[in-house]
């Protein structure tokens, strides 16, 4: 085999296209992977809020960089800070009804962009290939 047909080059490659697929389509709402990334880690969240230190963890980021995010999605309207009532010192972010709804159009623009990802196979195809990606990622755990 190749080097441009081994698995990891392949995956790249799609990884490539999709990522810039997502952010062309996320230009049009001003949005980048990060911005959506957090709200969707909101969405999914208990009560649609968590700290900003948990949000940082799950990010993988410095503190610098998710605070960076959320302010910018402050200003767009998609989330909102406070203290936390117990703790003063602890900022929690809080998704918005705005930014739910941005969190919805982006996940119809990711199944959109998966059923292209995956236009050329059957349905069994398709299901192999869900399972075989779940293996690989599984192996790294």
């Amino acid at each position: 085999m190749t080097e441009a047909g081994t698995c990891a080059v392949l995956i790249r490659q799609i990884h490539t296209e999709l990522e810039k697929n997502a952010n062309n389509s996320l230009r049009q709402d001003d949005l980048t992977m990060s911005q959506i990334n957090v709200l969707i880690e909101l969405a999914q969240a208990e009560g649609n809020q968590m700290e900003l230190k948990r949000l940082e963890q799950l990010l993988h980021v410095a503190q610098s960089t998710a605070a960076g995010i959320v302010r910018r999605l402050e200003q767009k309207g998609f989330v909102e800070g406070y203290g936390n009532p117990e703790d003063k010192r602890i900022k929690m972010i809080r998704i918005t009804p705005e930014g739910l709804a941005c969190c919805e159009k982006s996940k119809a623009n990711a199944q959109d962009a998966e059923k292209q990802l995956t236009s050329a196979l059957t349905d069994t195809e398709r299901t192999i290939l869900v399972s075989l990606l779940q293996k690989v990622r599984d192996s790294f755990s």
